[in-house]
């Protein structure tokens, strides 16, 4: 976490320099934001666990038809840390919109600055008040990631509704549900299926070691994105194991 309201200058992007300040949402404010700039798609860190939905392709190949148009679609919103990192928590299907046309290699952001933490809170509020509506189980599964997290699940039932955009009862229901273990964790299952087998992790570990360079070419960004994402979760395992 980078001091309360202390300047951050993101680098150059798109021919200018952006500061702005950081005031996380875990003081129960509003972080304050830079104006729209344009950023290469290839600065975009498009993580798994910040992308609430699954993509669909028809509103892809809309907004690529929009945008070939010459449509200039509303910014998506990232979270920058600080160092080399822009995770992107709202705006997949511009950003894979803009991927699917020719010519095209950067996109108009709203910049946040945060760490992980703050884009995992803000990726929860996406689509809450434009674009692509929300499913009820999408709004489910962004509160129980919520009630589910050591630190944002400490905020009460209102301020989890108002920021993810839903009833504080929806809120407070789900909170029951899971003090009763009614249904799993996000931790312990994913997608419903069941928790992988002491033996199938170690398989899975043992895959990723024989991962060679040459491999790196036959995955697209979402795919490398996935991996990087286990990566990282095997090594927070081994922390936690070490404290």
């Amino acid at each position: 976490m980078y001091p309360q309201n202390q300047p951050i200058v993101v680098p150059e992007v798109g021919g200018e320099s952006v500061a702005v300040t950081n005031n996380t949402a875990v003081s129960g404010s509003e972080p304050s934001r830079s104006g729209p700039i344009q950023l290469a798609l290839e600065y975009l860190t498009e993580d798994p666990r910040l992308q609430g939905r699954n993509l669909k392709p028809n509103v892809v190949k809309d907004y690529a038809a929009a945008m070939g148009r010459g449509v200039r679609l509303p910014p998506v919103r990232v979270v920058y840390d600080g160092k080399d990192t822009y995770y992107l928590v709202d705006g997949y299907h511009r950003v894979a919109a803009a991927r699917d046309l020719a010519g095209i290699d950067r996109i108009d952001v709203e910049i946040i600055a945060g760490s992980f933490t703050d884009a995992l809170w803000h990726s929860w509020a996406a689509n809450r008040d434009h674009g692509l509506r929300r499913t009820k189980e999408e709004i489910r599964r962004a509160i129980r990631a919520a009630l589910e997290h050591p630190d944002w699940s400490k905020q009460s039932d209102r301020k989890i509704a108002q920021h993810i955009g839903c009833d504080h009862k929806t809120v407070s229901a789900v909170r029951r549900i899971l003090g009763r273990g009614e249904f799993p964790s996000q931790t312990a299952v994913a997608s419903g299926q069941k928790p992988p087998s002491k033996k199938s992790i170690l398989r899975a570990c043992q895959l990723l070691m024989s991962l060679q360079a040459e491999h790196v070419c036959a995955f697209n960004e979402t795919e490398s994105a996935v991996i990087r994402a286990a990566g990282e979760s095997v090594r927070r395992l081994l922390d936690e194991t070490k404290s």
